[in-house]
């Protein structure tokens, strides 16, 4: 009989507790909404976002924060902020003081590509396009010359997609210059000339150089952050107008 009370009791009191959490949920959920905070992660103190992007995003007729919980999605709310094409990804809760908790990831500019007739847009880090922003401008490498993709201006996107094999062909390369420090720091400029070769542009120096394909491109810059160290440091940078990497095991200069 004992055992039967007891269980009995506890029964009781598990749907207590639980009664009592849904009651403080419903009273919680009518609580309105109180401020929105939002954090905006990127790798610099500027950037393509700012918080008043964020806010005319999920903002509608009324204000969010004159609303219960109860009548705010979630989920509704990241859907919106990710529409936006310089978002990577976002999170947004509630927290326990009952604001709006926004944290966006803004998209990371790997390379800079200005197409044949001047339009331009962004590779991220994953080698996806997105568009340039009218208020800012990434100083990364940028891409020009003979590059001839099909481009929308209405959404300033390439037709194409990230699978385009001269997209992917940029990408790869600046990844590859990226994997140097040094290069990365000194290469500014990638330039697809007529032929189909690439040049490139260097940030200190005023020479061009030959790089060619990209067939064994990392041999190719190794030779070129070598002769960087060794000749470039006891010549000086204007010494050679040409600097070619075509021949392999070489690194020919031409005078000016």
């Amino acid at each position: 009989m004992k055992r039967v009370i007891h269980i009995s009791l506890f029964s009781l009191f598990i749907i207590m507790v639980f009664g009592l959490m849904g009651f403080i949920y419903i009273e919680n959920a009518k609580q309105l909404v109180g401020e929105i905070n939002i954090r905006i992660i990127r790798d610099s103190d500027q950037g393509f976002l700012s918080q008043d992007d964020i806010l005319n995003l999920i903002e509608e007729a009324d204000s969010i924060s004159s609303r219960q919980i109860r009548e705010v999605s979630i989920k509704d709310i990241e859907l919106r902020i990710i529409s936006n094409p310089f978002v990577e990804q976002a999170d947004a809760f509630i927290n326990i003081d009952k604001d709006l908790v926004i944290n966006v990831e803004e998209k990371s500019p790997f390379l800079r590509i200005f197409t044949r007739h001047g339009n331009g847009f962004y590779l991220d880090d994953q080698g996806k396009p997105f568009p340039l922003n009218e208020n800012y401008s990434s100083l990364v490498p940028i891409a020009s010359g003979y590059i001839n993709i099909e481009f929308d201006q209405k959404n300033g996107m390439p037709v194409t997609d990230e699978e385009d094999d001269l997209i992917s062909a940029l990408f790869y390369l600046t990844s590859v210059i990226r994997q140097s420090d040094f290069l990365n720091a000194q290469i500014s400029q990638i330039y697809l000339n007529s032929k189909g070769e690439y040049d490139l542009i260097p940030e200190v120096g005023n020479h061009i150089i030959q790089l060619g394909s990209l067939d064994n491109v990392e041999d190719k810059l190794d030779r070129l952050e070598l002769w960087y160290k060794k000749s470039f440091v006891r010549e000086g940078g204007d010494k050679y107008g040409i600097i070619n990497l075509r021949y392999k095991d070489q690194v020919v200069c031409t005078r000016k």
